[in-house]
Protein backbone atom coordinates (compact mmCIF):
# COMPACT_ATOMS: atom_id res chain seq x y z
CA UNK A 1 0.00 0.00 0.00
CA UNK A 2 1.38 2.94 -1.06
CA UNK A 3 1.26 6.40 0.64
CA UNK A 4 -1.65 8.43 1.19
CA UNK A 5 -3.52 11.76 -0.49
CA UNK A 6 -3.17 15.12 1.41
CA UNK A 7 -6.59 15.82 1.49
CA UNK A 8 -10.12 14.49 0.61
CA UNK A 9 -13.56 15.81 0.14
CA UNK A 10 -16.53 14.04 0.90
CA UNK A 11 -19.63 14.55 -1.39
CA UNK A 12 -22.78 12.73 -0.24
CA UNK A 13 -26.21 12.30 -1.65
CA UNK A 14 -28.79 13.78 -2.58
CA UNK A 15 -29.82 13.91 -5.85
CA UNK A 16 -30.37 17.36 -6.06
CA UNK A 17 -27.37 19.11 -4.75
CA UNK A 18 -24.90 18.73 -7.57
CA UNK A 19 -24.61 22.32 -8.46
CA UNK A 20 -23.94 23.50 -4.36
CA UNK A 21 -21.36 20.71 -4.72
CA UNK A 22 -19.25 22.05 -7.36
CA UNK A 23 -19.91 25.59 -6.08
CA UNK A 24 -18.11 23.76 -3.04
CA UNK A 25 -15.12 22.56 -5.02
CA UNK A 26 -14.67 25.57 -6.63
CA UNK A 27 -14.49 27.15 -3.17
CA UNK A 28 -12.05 24.94 -2.06
CA UNK A 29 -9.73 25.76 -5.46
CA UNK A 30 -9.92 29.84 -4.73
CA UNK A 31 -8.89 28.62 -0.51
CA UNK A 32 -6.02 27.01 -1.90
CA UNK A 33 -7.89 23.50 -0.48
CA UNK A 34 -7.96 21.49 -3.83
CA UNK A 35 -8.61 17.73 -2.89
CA UNK A 36 -6.38 15.31 -3.98
CA UNK A 37 -9.19 13.44 -4.18
CA UNK A 38 -13.05 12.57 -4.24
CA UNK A 39 -15.00 10.74 -2.68
CA UNK A 40 -18.75 10.35 -3.54
CA UNK A 41 -21.84 8.40 -2.57
CA UNK A 42 -25.43 8.78 -4.01
CA UNK A 43 -26.11 12.12 -5.61
CA UNK A 44 -22.20 13.56 -5.03
CA UNK A 45 -21.62 10.61 -7.37
CA UNK A 46 -23.02 12.48 -10.15
CA UNK A 47 -20.97 16.03 -9.03
CA UNK A 48 -17.74 13.72 -8.71
CA UNK A 49 -18.51 12.72 -12.42
CA UNK A 50 -19.10 16.18 -13.67
CA UNK A 51 -15.52 17.59 -12.17
CA UNK A 52 -14.09 14.15 -13.80
CA UNK A 53 -15.96 15.09 -17.57
CA UNK A 54 -14.30 18.96 -17.69
CA UNK A 55 -11.67 20.69 -17.02
CA UNK A 56 -12.65 23.68 -15.50
CA UNK A 57 -15.40 24.78 -12.74
CA UNK A 58 -16.47 27.31 -15.64
CA UNK A 59 -17.22 24.47 -18.03
CA UNK A 60 -18.33 22.10 -14.90
CA UNK A 61 -20.99 24.59 -13.73
CA UNK A 62 -21.96 25.29 -17.43
CA UNK A 63 -22.83 21.69 -17.94
CA UNK A 64 -25.40 21.87 -15.09
CA UNK A 65 -26.98 24.52 -16.71
CA UNK A 66 -27.06 22.86 -20.10
CA UNK A 67 -30.13 21.89 -22.28
CA UNK A 68 -28.55 18.27 -22.09
CA UNK A 69 -29.28 18.19 -18.21
CA UNK A 70 -32.44 20.27 -18.26
CA UNK A 71 -34.09 17.87 -20.35
CA UNK A 72 -33.44 15.37 -17.78
CA UNK A 73 -34.43 16.67 -14.81
CA UNK A 74 -37.83 18.51 -15.99
CA UNK A 75 -38.44 15.11 -17.64
CA UNK A 76 -38.25 13.39 -14.29
CA UNK A 77 -41.37 10.87 -14.03
CA UNK A 78 -42.47 9.44 -10.92
CA UNK A 79 -44.02 5.66 -10.83
CA UNK A 80 -47.33 4.22 -9.56
CA UNK A 81 -45.87 4.28 -6.20
CA UNK A 82 -46.09 8.12 -5.75
CA UNK A 83 -50.04 7.55 -5.02
CA UNK A 84 -50.15 8.08 -1.24
CA UNK A 85 -52.59 4.92 -0.90
CA UNK A 86 -48.61 3.46 -1.98
CA UNK A 87 -45.84 5.49 -0.27
CA UNK A 88 -47.97 6.65 2.19
CA UNK A 89 -49.45 3.60 3.91
CA UNK A 90 -46.27 1.66 3.03
CA UNK A 91 -43.95 4.42 4.85
CA UNK A 92 -46.62 4.63 7.70
CA UNK A 93 -45.68 0.81 8.24
CA UNK A 94 -42.45 1.57 8.12
CA UNK A 95 -42.22 3.90 10.46
CA UNK A 96 -44.40 2.01 13.23
CA UNK A 97 -42.38 -1.15 13.01
CA UNK A 98 -38.92 -0.34 14.45
CA UNK A 99 -36.99 -3.68 14.03
CA UNK A 100 -33.86 -3.94 12.00
CA UNK A 101 -34.39 -5.18 8.60
CA UNK A 102 -36.42 -8.34 9.68
CA UNK A 103 -37.51 -9.16 6.12
CA UNK A 104 -36.01 -8.67 2.72
CA UNK A 105 -37.80 -5.75 0.94
CA UNK A 106 -38.47 -5.23 -2.56
CA UNK A 107 -36.32 -2.24 -3.32
CA UNK A 108 -37.09 -4.01 -7.13
CA UNK A 109 -40.27 -3.01 -8.13
CA UNK A 110 -41.04 -0.19 -5.38
CA UNK A 111 -39.45 3.14 -5.90
CA UNK A 112 -40.84 6.54 -7.10
CA UNK A 113 -38.61 8.13 -9.67
CA UNK A 114 -37.84 6.26 -13.21
CA UNK A 115 -34.06 6.37 -13.78
CA UNK A 116 -32.49 4.82 -17.06
CA UNK A 117 -30.45 1.73 -16.77
CA UNK A 118 -28.12 3.33 -18.70
CA UNK A 119 -27.66 6.69 -18.15
CA UNK A 120 -25.66 7.47 -21.57
CA UNK A 121 -29.26 7.13 -23.26
CA UNK A 122 -29.84 11.02 -21.28
CA UNK A 123 -26.22 12.25 -20.77
CA UNK A 124 -24.26 11.74 -24.34
CA UNK A 125 -21.67 14.13 -23.19
CA UNK A 126 -20.64 12.07 -20.30
CA UNK A 127 -20.49 8.45 -22.07
CA UNK A 128 -17.75 6.29 -21.95
CA UNK A 129 -15.98 8.47 -19.00
CA UNK A 130 -13.50 6.26 -17.07
CA UNK A 131 -11.69 6.98 -13.77
CA UNK A 132 -8.60 9.62 -14.15
CA UNK A 133 -5.81 9.43 -12.09
CA UNK A 134 -6.13 13.72 -12.30
CA UNK A 135 -8.41 13.21 -10.14
CA UNK A 136 -8.74 10.35 -8.36
CA UNK A 137 -12.01 9.80 -7.42
CA UNK A 138 -13.78 6.92 -5.23
CA UNK A 139 -17.55 6.22 -5.57
CA UNK A 140 -19.64 4.23 -2.66
CA UNK A 141 -22.23 2.01 -3.72
CA UNK A 142 -23.26 -1.55 -2.76
CA UNK A 143 -24.45 -5.25 -4.26
CA UNK A 144 -26.96 -6.77 -3.37
CA UNK A 145 -26.41 -10.25 -2.11
CA UNK A 146 -30.37 -11.37 -2.71
CA UNK A 147 -31.99 -12.56 -6.05
CA UNK A 148 -35.51 -10.45 -6.65
CA UNK A 149 -37.39 -14.00 -6.09
CA UNK A 150 -36.31 -14.16 -2.14
CA UNK A 151 -38.34 -10.57 -1.39
CA UNK A 152 -40.64 -10.82 1.34
CA UNK A 153 -38.92 -13.51 3.04
CA UNK A 154 -37.92 -13.20 6.77
CA UNK A 155 -33.83 -12.16 6.76
CA UNK A 156 -32.98 -14.48 9.78
CA UNK A 157 -29.52 -12.41 10.25
CA UNK A 158 -28.36 -12.76 6.58
CA UNK A 159 -26.49 -10.41 5.74
CA UNK A 160 -28.10 -8.67 2.03
CA UNK A 161 -25.71 -5.72 1.13
CA UNK A 162 -22.22 -5.13 0.45
CA UNK A 163 -20.40 -1.62 -0.07
CA UNK A 164 -18.56 -1.56 -2.67
CA UNK A 165 -15.74 0.72 -3.22
CA UNK A 166 -15.76 1.94 -7.15
CA UNK A 167 -12.11 3.54 -8.19
CA UNK A 168 -9.56 3.07 -10.76
CA UNK A 169 -6.47 0.73 -10.48
CA UNK A 170 -4.15 3.04 -9.13
CA UNK A 171 -6.12 4.22 -5.91
CA UNK A 172 -8.06 0.65 -5.19
CA UNK A 173 -4.08 -0.39 -4.22
CA UNK A 174 -3.86 2.31 -1.74
CA UNK A 175 -7.10 0.59 0.23
CA UNK A 176 -6.95 -2.24 2.46
CA UNK A 177 -10.40 -3.38 3.39
CA UNK A 178 -9.84 -4.90 6.60
CA UNK A 179 -8.75 -1.48 8.13
CA UNK A 180 -12.07 0.36 7.01
CA UNK A 181 -14.86 -1.91 8.45
CA UNK A 182 -17.02 0.11 10.77
CA UNK A 183 -16.97 -1.52 14.12
CA UNK A 184 -19.95 0.21 15.61
CA UNK A 185 -22.71 -2.50 17.33
CA UNK A 186 -24.85 0.34 14.51
CA UNK A 187 -23.58 -1.29 11.97
CA UNK A 188 -22.31 -4.49 12.62
CA UNK A 189 -25.35 -6.01 13.34
CA UNK A 190 -27.15 -4.85 10.26
CA UNK A 191 -27.80 -6.57 7.18
CA UNK A 192 -24.67 -5.15 5.84
CA UNK A 193 -21.17 -7.09 5.18
CA UNK A 194 -18.51 -6.13 7.27
CA UNK A 195 -16.53 -6.24 4.70
CA UNK A 196 -16.41 -3.78 1.66
CA UNK A 197 -15.24 -4.78 -1.79
CA UNK A 198 -13.14 -2.70 -4.07
CA UNK A 199 -13.86 -2.66 -8.09
CA UNK A 200 -11.83 -0.91 -11.02
CA UNK A 201 -13.86 -2.33 -13.90
CA UNK A 202 -16.76 -0.46 -13.78
CA UNK A 203 -17.32 3.53 -15.80
CA UNK A 204 -17.97 6.47 -13.60
CA UNK A 205 -21.25 6.63 -15.20
CA UNK A 206 -22.27 3.12 -14.33
CA UNK A 207 -20.70 4.03 -11.32
CA UNK A 208 -22.96 6.85 -10.51
CA UNK A 209 -25.77 5.01 -11.96
CA UNK A 210 -25.03 2.02 -9.16
CA UNK A 211 -24.74 5.11 -6.21
CA UNK A 212 -27.92 6.70 -7.27
CA UNK A 213 -29.88 3.86 -6.39
CA UNK A 214 -31.43 4.52 -3.70
CA UNK A 215 -33.82 2.17 -1.48
CA UNK A 216 -37.55 2.75 -2.68
CA UNK A 217 -36.53 5.88 -4.74
CA UNK A 218 -34.36 4.64 -7.87
CA UNK A 219 -34.52 1.15 -8.97
CA UNK A 220 -31.13 -0.76 -8.19
CA UNK A 221 -28.98 -0.82 -11.14
CA UNK A 222 -28.34 -4.27 -13.05
CA UNK A 223 -24.69 -4.53 -14.57
CA UNK A 224 -22.53 -7.59 -15.30
CA UNK A 225 -25.39 -10.18 -14.76
CA UNK A 226 -25.58 -8.54 -10.62
CA UNK A 227 -27.88 -5.87 -9.10
CA UNK A 228 -26.36 -3.10 -7.02
CA UNK A 229 -27.90 -0.63 -4.89
CA UNK A 230 -27.00 2.71 -3.79
CA UNK A 231 -24.46 4.72 -1.54
CA UNK A 232 -26.43 5.47 1.56
CA UNK A 233 -24.96 2.36 2.77
CA UNK A 234 -22.36 4.49 3.76
CA UNK A 235 -23.20 7.97 3.03
CA UNK A 236 -20.22 9.44 4.82
CA UNK A 237 -17.73 7.04 4.10
CA UNK A 238 -15.19 9.06 6.84
CA UNK A 239 -13.31 5.43 7.56
CA UNK A 240 -12.41 5.64 4.27
CA UNK A 241 -11.69 9.24 3.60
CA UNK A 242 -9.15 8.75 6.97
CA UNK A 243 -7.40 5.80 5.37
CA UNK A 244 -6.81 7.16 2.36
CA UNK A 245 -5.99 10.97 3.32
CA UNK A 246 -4.59 13.17 5.68
CA UNK A 247 -6.92 15.88 5.69
CA UNK A 248 -10.49 15.60 5.47
CA UNK A 249 -13.56 18.27 4.46
CA UNK A 250 -17.31 16.92 4.71
CA UNK A 251 -20.58 18.32 4.80
CA UNK A 252 -22.57 18.95 8.13
CA UNK A 253 -25.67 17.74 6.89
CA UNK A 254 -28.97 17.33 8.29
CA UNK A 255 -30.49 14.85 10.70
CA UNK A 256 -32.18 11.90 8.60
CA UNK A 257 -36.12 12.54 8.06
CA UNK A 258 -38.36 10.13 10.40
CA UNK A 259 -39.33 8.50 7.09
CA UNK A 260 -35.65 8.08 5.56
CA UNK A 261 -34.51 6.28 8.99
CA UNK A 262 -37.26 4.03 8.56
CA UNK A 263 -36.53 3.16 5.52
CA UNK A 264 -33.13 2.70 5.99
CA UNK A 265 -33.60 0.62 9.44
CA UNK A 266 -36.16 -1.53 7.58
CA UNK A 267 -33.63 -2.03 4.36
CA UNK A 268 -30.35 -1.36 5.66
CA UNK A 269 -31.04 -3.06 9.14
CA UNK A 270 -29.34 0.31 10.99
CA UNK A 271 -29.77 3.83 12.30
CA UNK A 272 -28.70 6.47 9.46
CA UNK A 273 -29.08 8.86 12.30
CA UNK A 274 -26.71 7.17 14.95
CA UNK A 275 -24.29 6.71 12.27
CA UNK A 276 -23.89 10.53 11.74
CA UNK A 277 -23.31 10.71 15.52
CA UNK A 278 -20.74 8.19 15.09
CA UNK A 279 -18.91 10.33 12.00
CA UNK A 280 -19.27 13.38 14.16
CA UNK A 281 -17.18 12.12 16.73
CA UNK A 282 -14.78 11.14 14.47
CA UNK A 283 -14.38 14.52 13.41
CA UNK A 284 -13.41 16.11 9.77
CA UNK A 285 -10.67 19.05 9.77
CA UNK A 286 -13.05 21.32 7.80
CA UNK A 287 -17.21 20.48 7.71
CA UNK A 288 -18.84 23.05 5.36
CA UNK A 289 -22.57 23.76 6.78
CA UNK A 290 -25.34 22.73 4.50
CA UNK A 291 -27.81 22.21 7.48
CA UNK A 292 -30.07 25.14 6.25
CA UNK A 293 -30.16 24.72 2.77
CA UNK A 294 -33.80 24.41 2.58
CA UNK A 295 -34.84 27.40 3.99
CA UNK A 296 -31.83 29.59 2.25
CA UNK A 297 -32.84 28.50 -0.87
CA UNK A 298 -36.18 28.08 -0.68
CA UNK A 299 -37.73 28.31 -4.26
CA UNK A 300 -34.71 27.20 -5.87
CA UNK A 301 -34.51 24.03 -4.85
CA UNK A 302 -35.95 20.51 -5.44
CA UNK A 303 -39.53 20.20 -3.36
CA UNK A 304 -41.17 17.06 -2.44
CA UNK A 305 -44.43 17.61 -1.57
CA UNK A 306 -47.79 16.26 -1.52
CA UNK A 307 -50.57 16.96 -4.16
CA UNK A 308 -53.79 16.78 -2.01
CA UNK A 309 -55.71 17.37 -5.20
CA UNK A 310 -54.22 14.33 -6.63
CA UNK A 311 -53.25 12.38 -3.25
CA UNK A 312 -49.78 11.38 -4.34
CA UNK A 313 -46.44 12.50 -3.98
CA UNK A 314 -45.55 15.43 -5.87
CA UNK A 315 -41.93 17.42 -7.25
CA UNK A 316 -41.57 20.56 -7.69
CA UNK A 317 -39.22 21.30 -10.99
CA UNK A 318 -38.61 24.88 -12.84
CA UNK A 319 -41.56 25.83 -15.28
CA UNK A 320 -39.05 27.23 -17.74
CA UNK A 321 -35.16 26.61 -18.85
CA UNK A 322 -34.60 30.54 -17.57
CA UNK A 323 -35.76 29.77 -14.28
CA UNK A 324 -33.71 26.47 -14.07
CA UNK A 325 -30.39 28.26 -15.10
CA UNK A 326 -31.33 30.71 -12.19
CA UNK A 327 -31.77 28.34 -9.76
CA UNK A 328 -28.95 26.45 -11.07
CA UNK A 329 -26.59 29.79 -10.53
CA UNK A 330 -28.11 30.60 -6.84
CA UNK A 331 -27.34 26.47 -6.05
CA UNK A 332 -23.56 27.15 -7.08
CA UNK A 333 -23.45 30.40 -5.51
CA UNK A 334 -24.57 28.50 -1.66
CA UNK A 335 -22.26 25.75 -2.44
CA UNK A 336 -19.66 28.07 -2.78
CA UNK A 337 -20.62 30.77 -0.07
CA UNK A 338 -21.01 28.03 2.70
CA UNK A 339 -17.65 26.96 2.30
CA UNK A 340 -16.28 30.16 2.60
CA UNK A 341 -18.09 30.82 5.30
CA UNK A 342 -17.70 27.66 7.06
CA UNK A 343 -13.30 27.13 6.65
CA UNK A 344 -12.50 31.05 7.24
CA UNK A 345 -14.41 30.60 10.77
Amino acid sequence: MSGKFKRAVLFSGGGTRLMIYLGMFAALEELDLKPDIVIASCGGAFAATVINAFPDNISRKEYLKSEEYFRFVSGTVLTEHKKLSQIGIFSIKKLLYKKRAPLIEDVFNRYLVEMPQDLSEVFPSLKNLQFSQSIPTVIIGSELLFDPNETGQERNGRKLYQKIIITDQKTAEKINPEQIIIGSDNVMNSAVEMLPLIRTDISLLESTRISISDMFYVEPAFLHGKYFAGGAIDLIPIELASHLADEIITEKKQSYSSVEEAFVRAVLGFSGNERLLEIEQLSADFQIDTTGIKQDLKGHYLKKGINWRKFEIDFSFPKTYEQFAEDMEMQWQYGFDQTMKSIRR
